[in-house]
């Protein structure tokens, strides 16, 4: 199963093809805008990700103190 960064850049993958196959100049940038969006969540959901991560690891790493 593809995690969610992974599909993200998918999608900003089928927008840059679609940017390669777009007819006018206008099609093409929003085609390269929509990609750039789709990147920039997936770096936003890793992120996020890692937050969660560090916040259960600390989490636990209480419980076990005194």
């Amino acid at each position: 199963m593809m995690s969610t960064p992974e599909k993200f850049r998918e999608y900003a993958a089928d927008c840059l093809q679609k940017a390669t196959d777009a007819e006018t100049p206008n099609e093409k940038n929003i085609h390269l805008n929509m990609a750039l969006a789709w990147v920039r969540l997936a770096h936003q959901s890793e992120a996020i990700g890692t937050l969660v991560d560090t916040a259960r690891e600390a989490s636990g790493s209480m419980e076990s103190e005194p």
